[in-house]
């Protein structure tokens, strides 16, 4: 293999292509582009733009960062009930709002590391 999958690890969760190295793979916050600018590889997998490993990976991240915080503050009386359940929804949305393109280079790293001869430059004789 040409990259090995340290290298892969590197690129994508720096944002860049796992095939080329080059930045710009987003198209905005949410999405990316539907291919590298550079190399031209697809980078979107699902029809919608969105990775679904994403939401699988927010709620772990918002239950353990979150809600179990805010659940052990409630249950030591630390905090109201509500004002518990109103941290805890705005609070999970937020840290999945901020953090959507490193779980979205997650997913794609996890991909690519797993099945590094998938990547285009790997295919190459």
């Amino acid at each position: 293999m040409q990259i090995q999958r340290g290298e892969i690890f590197t690129r994508t969760m720096t944002g860049r292509c796992p095939n080329c190295g080059h930045f710009g793979i987003f198209k905005n916050w949410f999405r990316l582009n539907k291919r590298c600018p550079s190399c031209e590889m697809e980078l979107e997998k699902e029809e919608s733009g969105f990775y679904f490993g994403t939401t699988s990976i927010g709620y772990v991240l918002a239950i353990v960062i979150v809600i179990i915080p805010v659940c052990i503050l409630v249950v030591m009386d630390m905090l109201n009930m509500w004002l518990g359940v109103a941290i805890a929804i705005l609070g999970s949305t937020l840290l999945c709002t901020l953090l959507y393109p490193i779980m979205l280079c997650w997913v794609i790293m996890l991909y690519y590391v797993v099945q590094a001869e998938e990547l285009p430059e790997n295919q190459k004789k």
